[in-house]
């Protein structure tokens, strides 16, 4: 079933803190005035597929799935501070109504989410988790989009980043993303080669970590790509891109280790809206058709 979108509030709970204060692009219009967000897919149920479903969920119809709501524009929160909205609630929503399922998703802080799905607080975990064979040894992971590492900082680069030699300078980081495990081997290196240490500020979530780098207080900042072209978008001419994507790696929503039927039908569910063409018009509508997948897969195999 469809939501009813609207604008994307990426910095709405920063500036009403008095963290950071945003104009649009070039104009004095608030971003919540420019940017619409796509109106999510009807998806019709498949009931072959659903079939694949577990018969506790299935007939219970709802499955919970834990989120880190502050990660625009894969998931984030509406402005009524409840309805999780992005891209990839619109893809994982559209799977699961392929198999008969209604979403609950349910807030909660990134790191906490792999747990809750192996304790059963949650049925599945999707927050643009990263594939890793590290996550795959605690959980299930059933792909369904690609995306690799962008660097921003400051309009003008004024500290001169470089992410292949950032020794010294400050860099801000989302805690206990695969960016956090990154610049901490990044810190390291520079450490073994008698350089000094990078500087690594953590938050709990990446809009404090880029507006960390907007009001300068540190030089740079490491995310998911689309959440990096977001952060340029709603800053304006503030932020810059520096370097190039790297580390492309496939996205996975998590299950429970044990729960091997419920990844194989959401990895059926996937498929079937890769099959039809909803799953293009929702990276279509986003614009993150650089994104797609050819297939989903439960559990497979990543470069590390």
């Amino acid at each position: 079933m469809p939501l009813r979108k609207k604008p994307l509030p990426y910095f709405t709970a920063l500036a009403a803190v008095g963290v950071l204060t945003l104009s649009a692009c070039g104009s004095g219009d608030s971003a919540e005035d420019d940017a619409a967000a796509p109106e999510a897919p009807e998806v019709s149920v498949d009931e072959e597929l659903a079939a694949m479903v577990p018969e506790d969920i299935r007939e219970a119809g709802v499955i919970s799935i834990g989120v880190e709501a502050e990660y625009a524009p894969g998931e984030y929160l509406d402005d009524d501070g409840e309805t999780v909205l992005g891209f990839n609630v619109d893809l994982v929503t559209a799977a699961l109504n392929k198999l008969g399922l209604e979403a609950e998703w349910v807030p909660a802080n990134f790191d906490s989410i792999i747990i809750g799905v192996d304790s059963g607080n949650y049925d599945l975990g999707a927050s643009s988790f990263t594939i890793t064979e590290e996550r795959m040894e605690a959980v299930n992971m059933v792909s369904y989009f690609s995306s690799g590492t962008q660097w921003i900082a400051p309009a003008g680069n004024p500290e001169e980043v470089d992410p292949d030699n950032a020794c010294g300078l400050r860099i801000a980081v989302q805690t206990g993303t695969t960016h956090d495990t990154d610049i901490e081997a990044r810190s390291d290196a520079c450490v073994e080669a008698g350089e000094e240490a990078i500087t690594i500020e953590k938050f709990q979530n990446q809009p404090l970590a880029t507006s960390s780098v907007v009001s300068g207080l540190n030089d740079a900042s490491l995310a998911d790509l689309p959440t990096s072209l977001f952060a340029l978008q709603e800053t304006g001419d503030q932020l810059e891109f520096i370097g190039d994507q790297y580390s492309a790696a496939p996205y996975g929503v998590i299950t429970h280790q044990e729960d091997t039927e419920l990844a194989d039908a959401l990895a059926a569910g996937f498929n079937a809206i890769i099959e039809d063409d909803t799953y293009g018009g929702v990276l279509e509508e986003w614009e993150i058709e650089v994104g797609a997948i050819e297939t989903s897969e439960v559990n497979p195999s990543v470069d590390e």
